[in-house]
């Protein structure tokens, strides 16, 4: 059975008095047993001793106990504030850490955009440079083409000019020997028309090039001889014009 303290003693003593009976005719006095009440406070009696003799000690050593628990206290106090400190200089740590990151982040990020921003620039320069490289060649090309094409006409003029004049001849030749087969036949001369209106007068006799310009396909062989030696020769001007002009 578990010892009862004081307090549970008088509580238990409390309790036993509000459940006696009263007296007939009275609402104060009340009817107690008294063996049963003798019991319990035989009982409380015999506890107080003890608890008092305890109560003493505690008493005559409240000093040591209040040094005890100040050393105590102390204790905990340092160690509480060792750890404060402890925690302290680690969120320092932790915060100058953070804040080198930080920094090392913000320098990382600055290089890595300077580095894309020359990047960029170097792409545009390159970009730039075979842009006006292209243009450059595009230039060349462009003069070389003009100036092949200036001297092409100019070279094709002269070919037609002078197929022209030789058909002008070889119909003043022709009309020449027609007026003297005519006197040698005693045929009345008749009259020829000049070499710029029989030049291009009989369309059987002529053929069109790609010029839109005529040349005589007569049974002339000379002058066809002549006139294919005379182109040869031109184009072997230019071939070599060419080659001079791609040289440089």
């Amino acid at each position: 059975m578990a010892r009862k303290g004081i307090e549970e003693m008088i509580s238990e003593i409390e309790i036993f008095i509000d459940n006696c009976k009263y007296q007939p005719l009275s609402s104060s006095k009340i009817i107690v047993p008294k063996e049963d009440l003798e019991q319990m406070v035989g009982e409380l009696k015999l506890k107080l001793p003890n608890e008092i003799e305890r109560c003493k000690k505690i008493m005559r050593n409240k000093e040591a106990i209040l040094a005890d628990a100040r050393a105590r206290a102390d204790s905990i106090i340092t160690e509480s504030v060792a750890e404060a400190n402890r925690l302290v200089d680690q969120s320092q740590i932790v915060e100058l850490a953070n804040i080198r990151a930080n920094e090392i982040t913000d320098m990382a990020r600055s290089q890595a955009e300077q580095i894309i921003a020359e990047a960029n620039a170097d792409a545009k320069e390159v970009r730039a440079g075979s842009m006006y490289y292209s243009k450059d060649k595009l230039t060349e090309i462009s003069q070389y083409i003009n100036a092949t094409l200036q001297a092409e006409r100019a070279n094709y003029e002269n070919l037609i000019k002078s197929l022209e004049d030789n058909a002008a001849r070889v119909t003043d030749n022709m009309a020449e020997l027609d007026s003297s087969i005519a006197q040698i036949n005693g045929v009345p001369e008749q009259v020829q028309p000049s070499a710029d209106d029989s030049a291009f007068a009989d369309d059987d006799n002529t053929d069109y090039n790609v010029y839109g310009k005529t040349e005589y396909s007569s049974d002339d062989s000379d002058d066809e001889d002549y006139d294919d030696e005379d182109y040869d020769d031109e184009y072997d001007d230019e071939d070599e014009d060419d080659e001079e002009f791609l040289d440089e």
